[in-house]
C-alpha cells in the first residue's frame, strides 16, 4: 500500500533516495520550432548519478522546499516539492518524480493535487512548472490541466532552456 506524507528532516533522511529508480527512456520531445510546439524525435536515457540523488534528498528537506512524498515500505516512490515562497501569483513546483515501476499507477496525479493545494493555501494562483519536454512529462501535466504560458518566469526559462514553462490554476 502506498501512503502520502509530507517529507521532513524528521521522517526523511539524507539516503533516502540512493536506492529510487529515476530512469527515464525518452523517445520525443518537444521543441519550439517557427513558434510552435512540434514533437521530435531525440533519444536518450535520463537518469540521476548517485550522488545527484543525494543532493536531491538533500534538497527536498531543506528549508526551501515543502515536499511530499508516496512512500511504500518505507521506501520513497515518487515526490513532488514546491518552493516555499510565492513569486508574484506563482508557487513553483520545483521536482516532480515518480520511480520508474510505480509510473502509470496514478501516484503523480495524487502528488500533483497534494502540491495544488497545499499552493492553494499558500495564497498561489498557479502552479508554475519548468517541464521536463520529453512527450510522457508534457502529456502528464496537460493531463492535469496545465498549460504552456506566455508569461514564463526568466530566470527559470533561461536556466533551463529546452524545458516547456508551464502554468496550472490552482482553484
Amino acid at each position: 500500500m502506498i501512503k502520502f506524507q509530507l517529507l521532513t528532516k524528521e521522517n526523511m533522511a539524507e539516503n533516502a533516495l540512493d536506492n529510487y529508480d529515476r530512469l527515464q527512456n525518452v523517445r520525443r520531445v518537444y521543441r519550439k520550432i517557427d513558434s510552435e510546439y512540434m514533437l521530435v524525435e531525440d533519444v536518450g536515457i535520463m537518469d540521476w548519478s548517485f550522488e545527484r540523488k543525494q543532493a536531491v534528498a538533500k534538497a527536498l528537506i531543506s528549508d526551501d522546499y515543502i515536499t511530499f512524498g508516496a512512500i511504500r515500505e518505507d521506501e520513497i516512490v515518487g515526490f513532488a516539492s514546491i518552493e516555499k515562497q510565492l513569486q508574484g501569483k506563482y508557487i513553483v513546483l520545483d521536482m516532480m518524480q515518480v520511480s520508474r515501476k510505480y509510473r502509470g499507477k496514478g501516484m503523480g496525479r495524487t502528488l500533483f493535487q497534494l502540491v495544488k493545494e497545499k499552493a492553494k493555501e499558500m495564497g498561489a494562483k498557479q502552479l508554475y512548472i519548468s517541464a521536463c519536454a520529453s512527450e510522457e512529462t508534457i502529456e502528464f501535466y496537460k493531463s492535469m490541466g496545465c498549460k504552456i504560458t506566455d508569461n514564463p518566469i526568466k530566470k527559470i526559462a533561461e536556466d533551463e532552456p529546452f524545458d516547456l514553462q508551464m502554468v496550472c490554476d490552482v482553484d
